[in-house]
């Protein structure tokens, strides 16, 4: 069984999005304390805007459209999973360079040294030096992966679009793979949905307010899969984590999708941010399906990977799998025991 690689410390990013996990969870635990002692401070149609003063509404709405708005900056300081929609996160792979691999390491060894130039010339900061890599034995590829992991020496240097383009044939194979990876979870969010606004209906409970305290809770819910555990990654889509992860930027449209039965300006606007997110990502979808896959952005292999949000899910989901392989094999040992002792009997 192939197990994922621990790392000694959480990157810089992975402790940004647990502060934000404690910080949506905080933002929940407030919203539950308002709704018991003081639900009109809930009432997204009353309570937001100048006429309601500055509340907890307004400064929900505030966090909300920051979170937001992250996605639309390519520069932003978040995960790779939501930057590979553009051009200048993807990485040729032998699947889209011309020539092959032999071609592609010929470009790479390129690279490394205009990389070494530009660190002699100190123009741009990388990590550590292709010097100090040869002195430590890295090899080229070794001393590629690192150059390339740094964006500003990406901006630098940017590939041609012919060594990232894929033909026809592969565009058809990847469109295949991400309708099977993005199906279930339009189907199960759909009916999900349905059925617990048909229940609060039923229970006189589907107003702003409880749709407010729904829409936070998929808030957390979002930040909880990044940091520990995704339950559409393992039942529905089974991809390998965020970064291939082919619907990372629809949390937003997840998280206002509550709000539709909750009305007011508050909720209009930020569905109608949420919906240009969707959109924005399934067009870059479309047009560059080979920006979304591994298997032809190399900048979403794990060799490539600065994010390293897997630091604890990785962890867990190894238990897991540990746990079911140890299941499987007592299970196939009992019943290899149970013939044994029949055969015996006979």
């Amino acid at each position: 069984m192939k197990t994922r690689t621990q790392h000694t410390k959480p990157t810089p990013l992975f402790v940004g999005y647990v502060i934000q996990l404690l910080f949506r969870l905080t933002l929940l635990a407030i919203a539950v304390y308002l709704f018991v002692v003081n639900p009109g401070a809930l009432d997204v149609a009353r309570e937001f805007g100048p006429a309601g003063g500055f509340g907890f509404v307004d400064f929900v709405f505030i966090a909300i459209v920051c979170d937001f708005m992250t996605k639309f900056f390519v520069h932003a300081r978040i995960s790779s999973g939501s930057l590979k929609q553009y051009g200048i996160y993807q990485i040729p792979t032998p699947v889209t360079f011309s020539g092959g691999r032999d071609a592609l390491q010929a470009q790479f060894r390129e690279i490394v040294d205009l990389g070494r130039k530009l660190v002699e010339n100190g123009k741009t900061a990388l990590a550590e030096t292709y010097e100090g890599l040869s002195v430590r034995g890295g090899s080229i590829m070794t001393a590629a992966r690192r150059l390339l992991n740094n964006v500003d020496f990406l901006h630098v240097f940017s590939f041609d679009e012919r060594d990232l383009a894929v033909d026809q044939s592969m565009r058809a194979v990847l469109y295949r793979d991400r309708t099977r990876e993005i199906l279930p979870v339009i189907v199960f969010w759909i009916v999900g949905n349905a059925l617990v606004s048909l229940l609060l209906s039923h229970l006189g409970l589907l107003n702003g307010r409880v749709a407010l305290l729904w829409s936070l809770a998929y808030f957390v819910s979002d930040m909880v899969c990044v940091v520990l555990w995704c339950p559409l990654q393992l039942l529905l889509m089974h991809n390998r984590c965020c970064t291939t992860c082919q619907i990372f930027n629809w949390d937003a449209i997840m998280v206002a999708t509550p709000l539709l039965f909750a009305g007011g300006w508050f909720s209009w606007t930020l569905l109608a941010l949420a919906l240009v997110i969707l959109v924005r990502w399934e067009l870059a979808a479309l047009r560059h399906p080979e920006r979304f896959d591994e298997r032809t952005n190399a900048r979403l292999t794990c060799a490539q990977c600065e994010d390293k949000l897997c630091y604890l899910r990785g962890p867990l989901l190894d238990g897991l799998e540990r746990i079911n392989l140890q299941n499987l094999v007592n299970g196939q040992g009992g019943d290899s025991d149970a013939n044994t002792n029949d055969d015996g009997c006979r």
